[in-house]
């Protein structure tokens, strides 16, 4: 009996190792804890990484407030608008045109209220630098030809004028009468530089060229070149034709303004 027993208890060791019938898990010796009576030593699980607390929200700005206000209602007026066309009817249109109307009545106080703070500060008011209305414009004009001529007279001392033309080339003829005229008029000095050998009417003896003309890469002509006499700087002025007061206008700009100074 024991012996059978025995035999007995192995086979059914045997069947319960090998996932036969008799048991509801698939081996003796596989962890189940879905069974309340079933101990196993397993690893404790590493813990997870440690959650930080959530940090409050920054309340926002009143500048992102107002952005979000303006996103929204062009958002709405776009939607209205888009809505009108496809459909219509006298109820779409009357809300479009009720919220295009709202739109503008706010910039209309915009711009209200931006002339008077203009009005009343006065560092902010840029027709101090460009007027607009005649009667400044016509100041502002009179006040910049005096510098302009001021100007003149100081750089004659130490700037003049390259004039790089060809004998063939017909606006280096067109603009050679104007150089004589500045330097008839304001004794602006001008050195013509002729690339092919030949002079012109008002400068039949300029000087040939001495490799000035690759140095500065000029590939048309007429052009204009600023040369100082002193520290022997080169600032190109001009190409083709343009008139006497421009020339000045250029000058002026080039050797008595600072970038911006104008705008």
């Amino acid at each position: 009996m024991l012996a059978v027993a025995a035999a007995g208890s192995g086979s059914a060791l045997a069947t319960a190792a090998s996932g036969g019938a008799g048991i509801d898990y698939p081996s003796i010796w596989a962890c189940d804890r879905s069974k309340f009576n079933w101990y196993c030593d397993l690893e404790p699980e590493p813990p997870g990484p440690a959650t930080e607390p959530d940090e409050p929200k920054k309340a926002k700005s009143r500048e992102e407030q107002a952005l979000e206000r303006i996103e929204t209602l062009q958002k709405e007026l776009k939607a209205k608008r888009a809505l009108a066309i496809v459909d219509p009817t006298p109820d779409n249109l009357k809300a479009y045109i009720a919220a295009q109307e709202a739109m503008m009545n706010m910039g209309s106080v915009f711009s209200d209220v931006w002339r008077r703070v203009v009005w009343q500060n006065p560092d902010l008011n840029y027709e101090l630098k460009r007027p607009v209305n005649n009667a400044a414009i016509a100041t502002y004009a009179s006040a910049r030809k005096a510098a302009e001529k001021r100007q003149l007279s100081d750089i004659n001392k130490e700037w003049g004028l390259f004039f790089f033309f060809r004998s063939d080339c017909p606006y280096c003829h067109r603009l050679a009468p104007t150089l004589r005229f500045l330097t008839d008029t304001y004794g602006i000095t001008v050195l013509p530089v002729s690339v092919d050998g030949a002079g012109l009417p008002e400068y039949p003896n300029p000087q040939r060229d001495n490799g000035l003309v690759e140095k500065l890469g000029i590939r048309q002509v007429p052009m204009l070149v600023l040369g100082n006499v002193k520290d022997k700087r080169l600032m190109p002025l001009a190409s083709g034709v343009i008139s006497a007061q421009d020339v000045i206008e250029r000058i002026y700009i080039l050797t008595g303004t600072q970038p911006g100074e104008l705008y």
